[in-house]
């Protein structure tokens, strides 16, 4: 999958397998899980957690509808 960062950089990221990777999204002041087949809307914010691997970066959990970073 790919990110496309607030200041203009692209930053490629692999899913881990057997569904590994969780999505959630807002619900009720809540996160809500997503079904492993449940379609993500494409265009959002989002803000994922990831590990590197050597010069792979892995997606841990991404939360649809978030922004990452401080405020300001």
């Amino acid at each position: 999958m790919v990110i496309q960062e607030a200041f203009g950089s692209a930053v490629t990221l692999r899913r881990l397998g057997k569904e590994a990777t969780a999505f959630y999204e807002p619900s009720g002041g809540n996160w809500i899980r997503l079904a492993p087949q449940a379609a993500v809307v494409t265009g959002g914010d989002a803000c994922v957690e990831a590990a590197l691997d050597g010069t792979n970066l892995l997606a841990l959990r991404v939360f649809l509808g978030a922004a990452c970073g401080p405020a300001g």
